[in-house]
């Protein structure tokens, strides 16, 4: 891993998601203020379901089904726990379709059992034939951190899942999604060059884990997710942050979804 200067600004996957895929100002008012966020149910069951899967898999896939819902169990608690400690009136909560903050908690918990069940019957399944990869210093590639430098701007993350296939050449790298499934790989090729850079390993492939299916997408080709791109990319991503352009960029629908709108004069 990359030794980066103490005073750093890290750039992420999801900063870069939000900043040109969101909103500008909606950047600035969660990180860079730090407004008040509603919270969402959505967002402790994707922690708890990664936190399950993370289990299962530095078992050696050997956890069972209910021991990995434990695992989700505890981490759905804990992560509510901590949401409501800070907002206690669940009607402040996000909604999600009819369902009001206190509804979908609940909604969402049995859900989340649900997607971890699916997880462990692909893994015994049509995914049998994936080895999970061991990097070359004896790292279990789940939730594998890296730090990367892109052109100057430092990039950091965390890749859910790297693994082996008989069929194919190179590794590949994995996203698990509890909720829809993104527009593009621009996140798996990320991913791909952190392999490569930190490792000297080719990661020609990444894919997709849907949750709410419990099947893997078809694997994309990241030939195109190539170094001068991506260092373009998040080179243009810090620029502007650096620029401090928090240009607004309203939409009703967005502005819907947006968990700091309430701290924003320009929500519509």
């Amino acid at each position: 891993m990359a030794d980066a200067p103490s005073t750093v600004h890290y750039r992420s996957v999801s900063q870069y998601r939000q900043y040109f895929g969101e909103c500008p100002h909606a950047y600035y008012l969660s990180r860079v203020v730090k407004a008040w966020q509603r919270p969402a149910a959505w967002l402790p069951q994707g922690t708890a379901v990664h936190a399950a899967i993370e289990a299962y898999e530095r078992s050696g896939r050997l956890l069972t089904v209910d021991q990995a819902q434990d695992v989700f169990r505890e981490s759905y608690a804990a992560e509510v726990n901590a949401s409501t400690a800070h907002t206690p009136n669940l009607s402040f909560w996000s909604r999600s379709g009819p369902y009001d903050g206190e509804r979908d908690i609940e909604r969402r918990y049995g859900l989340g059992l649900e997607q971890v069940a699916r997880y462990l019957s692909y893994c015994e399944g049509a995914g049998a034939e994936e080895t999970p990869w061991v990097t070359p210093d004896g790292t279990l590639a789940v939730e594998l951190g890296f730090v990367i430098e892109l052109g100057g701007v430092w990039v950091r993350g965390y890749i859910d899942n790297v693994y082996k296939h008989p069929r194919r050449t190179s590794l590949t790298v994995r996203d698990a999604k509890t909720g829809r499934l993104p527009g593009d790989p621009f996140q798996l090729g990320v991913y791909a060059l952190a392999i490569e850079e930190v490792y000297d390993h080719e990661a020609r492939f990444g894919d997709y884990w849907m949750a709410q299916s419990g099947k893997a997408t078809f694997p994309y080709d990241l030939k195109e997710w190539t170094k001068p791109r991506l260092t373009e990319m998040f080179g243009e991503l810090d620029a502007a942050i650096t620029a401090e352009d928090w240009t607004p960029r309203p939409d009703p629908a967005s502005c819907g979804r947006c968990s700091v709108s309430s701290a924003c004069p320009f929500a519509v």
